[in-house]
């Protein structure tokens, strides 16, 4: 049996269970394979229970130690300084989290830890490892490959990780080619992407699941779904509609998230936009939604639409396709190895308003099979990725 540390700032809770289920899912299934058994370490900033402070109060909620999913997790915590705390993120994460490992490994004598982002936890993986003379495994999952290594300081940490990890793994190849560009050895790149639970995003007619919902039966629908942040494009979204109303009249576009807690609310400009475009009855800002009632709303729904300006490789398009539901979305990250069938929906050239509506009329306008977009997607399950992700795990184990 193999121990696997898995480490990752990350990772759903109990309360919360939508940050990093990404993460958690992965974790999950390499976990559920015969040869592993898996610990989970989620640091968590420090914070005193002082309700007034609403962002930050909520970390000082979560415990200690839970059960998510069948997983053990545990949540040192470490301090994070306000506007230079970045510099020593890393540190600080492989600081706090060092007494914990060190206890965890009198009865869980690991084999590897499993980090996920290469900064900062990949960075202080890198730096428990190297005391502990343990081999580690990086994740690449996006922004933080393509944007971090250009700051001071931190881009440095990020290349100094990336050479000394045993084995990388990348989610896309723009991924891939980000992490070659900052000094990685090709030889340790493994691109594996997220994988999706095609049993908890099964289709349901669309008819049953609009009415579980309370949608109209009679309106076109497009739904998107992600955090209230600018690179997520909501408010292209909704400047899109008016150009789409003089095709589809009743139009309905649902979006579906909530406010992260690291990112600004970009919840004024969607309202503001909504406002100006003068499309109020043509916009339903759905909030958060639990996960087990996703499916719903993708089955619900005539296309699923995602205009970011960046991503790893999202689960929300893959969770849609999951549900039969065809997709319309920027080219960026690993979406163009998600789409790579024009069965599956359209990748539109620019993030533009223009090219997002007439892309969204197109798909509109077309016969999907959404069963055929079903079955390619049973593909690309969690099992799979767990498949190919253990296999790097044995090799390095066996080493």
């Amino acid at each position: 049996m193999k121990r696997i540390l898995s480490f990752s700032t990350s990772f759903p809770t109990n309360h919360d269970p939508i940050p990093g289920v990404f993460v958690k899912e992965r974790v999950r299934n390499v976990d559920a394979l015969p040869d592993f058994e898996t610990k989970v370490i989620a640091p968590v900033p420090y914070f005193p229970p002082i309700s007034k402070f609403e962002r930050w109060y909520k970390f000082s909620q979560i415990p200690k130690k839970e059960t998510i999913d069948g997983l053990e997790v545990f949540r040192p915590r470490y301090f994070l300084v306000p506007k230079i705390g970045h510099y020593i993120h890393a540190a600080s994460i492989a600081y706090a989290s060092f007494p914990l490992v060190k206890k965890l490994q009198k009865n869980f004598d690991f084999d590897l830890i499993d980090a996920h982002f290469i900064f900062p936890n990949g960075v202080a993986a890198e730096m428990i490892a190297r005391r502990l003379n343990k081999p580690f495994v990086v994740t690449c999952r996006g922004e933080d490959i393509e944007k971090f290594p250009a700051l001071p300081y931190i881009g440095d940490q990020i290349r100094q990780t990336l050479k000394r990890a045993d084995a990388l793994v990348a989610l896309s190849e723009r991924i891939e080619k980000a992490m070659l560009a900052n000094g990685a050895d090709p030889k340790k790149i493994t691109r594996i992407g997220n994988g999706v639970d095609c049993k908890k995003f099964t289709p349901v007619p669309k008819k049953d699941a609009r009415k579980t919902l309370n949608l109209p039966q009679d309106r076109p629908v497009v739904i998107s779904v992600g955090y209230r942040l600018e690179l997520k494009g909501f408010h292209l979204l909704v400047d899109t509609i008016p150009k789409l109303l003089k095709k589809f009249p009743n139009l309905l576009v649902v979006i579906i998230g909530g406010v992260a807690s690291w990112g600004e609310d970009y919840t004024p400009v969607i309202e503001e936009r909504i406002k100006a475009n003068q499309v109020e009855n043509h916009v339903m800002l759905a909030g958060p939604r639990p996960p087990k009632e996703m499916h719903l709303w993708y089955s619900a729904t005539d296309l699923f639409a995602l205009l970011s300006s960046r991503e790893g490789s999202p689960n929300v398009v893959m969770e849609a396709t999951a549900c039969g539901a065809p997709v319309l979305a920027t080219s960026v990250g690993g979406i163009p190895e998600i789409i790579n069938d024009p069965r599956l929906g359209h990748l539109i050239p620019e993030r533009t308003v223009q090219d997002a509506a007439e892309g969204i009329e197109k798909a509109l306008s077309a016969d999907w099979d959404r069963k055929y977009i079903r079955n390619v997607t049973e593909t690309r399950s969690w099992e799979g990725t767990a498949n190919k992700v253990g296999r790097i795990f044995n090799n390095l184990c066996s080493r």
